[in-house]
């Protein structure tokens, strides 16, 4: 038998709900349902009640869909391994959030992310997008998001249901992630070993200068 802790992969931090549980290989996978975080509901419902009330040009419709496009390079760099990707698109004042508020670090959150997908087939995918354009430079956008992920050992999975609330500033006339907020609604099975060691150096690690 073996204890594990259910925390999410690209995550210092553990969720503020946190659940042990022993398990061995013949247990069926257990299922969490997770309580909406009360201030994160808030957030979710102020962006769709602006979008709902937003009006569109030719000009910001460009600016939706190249704030689209940074929220789904993040997830495409996930799944193809290039998770340091993500040092260029966060922005300078960028801090991650996962029930409770976390790093700071851009290149530490890339790390850990790397960390845990490179023992798994990933696949992050974001659905449902609402975007609230506030101004020339801020934007809030929110997602529906499921993750699956399987680990290459022994094939075993992991399934997430969750919610993204992003914030997004422009700088330099490029959108990037300043606040990295998610959270998770439900959770099948368990991330294994989620923290690198801190001498830990990755064997790829392609700096990103496109």
């Amino acid at each position: 038998m073996r204890a594990v802790t259910r925390i999410k992969a690209g995550s210092a931090r553990p969720f503020s709900i946190r659940i042990e549980k022993t398990l061995t290989k013949e247990t069926d996978m257990a299922t969490f349902n997770i309580p909406f975080n009360e201030e994160f509901r808030g957030w979710v419902i102020e962006v769709i009640k602006n979008v709902r009330r937003q009006q569109y040009t030719p000009e910001l419709l460009c600016e939706h869909q190249k704030i689209l496009e940074c929220m789904y390079f993040y997830w495409w760099s996930m799944d193809m391994k290039k998770e340091e990707y993500a040092t260029e698109l966060f922005a300078d004042d960028f801090q991650y959030w996962n029930g409770n508020p976390g790093t700071t670090d851009k290149r530490e959150q890339a790390l850990v992310s790397k960390w845990c997908n490179r023992v798994m087939q990933t696949m992050h995918m974001g659905h449902q997008p609402m975007i609230w354009l506030i101004d020339s430079d801020h934007a809030r956008g929110v997602f529906q998001y499921e993750d699956h992920m399987c680990y290459f050992d022994d094939a075993e999975t992991c399934e997430g249901w969750a919610v993204y609330c992003e914030d997004f500033v422009k700088e330099n006339g490029v959108w990037r992630i300043s606040r990295h907020r998610m959270a998770y609604r439900q959770m099948d099975g368990f991330y294994r070993d989620p923290i690198p060691p801190e001498s830990w150096v990755p064997e790829d690690w392609e700096e990103p200068t496109y």
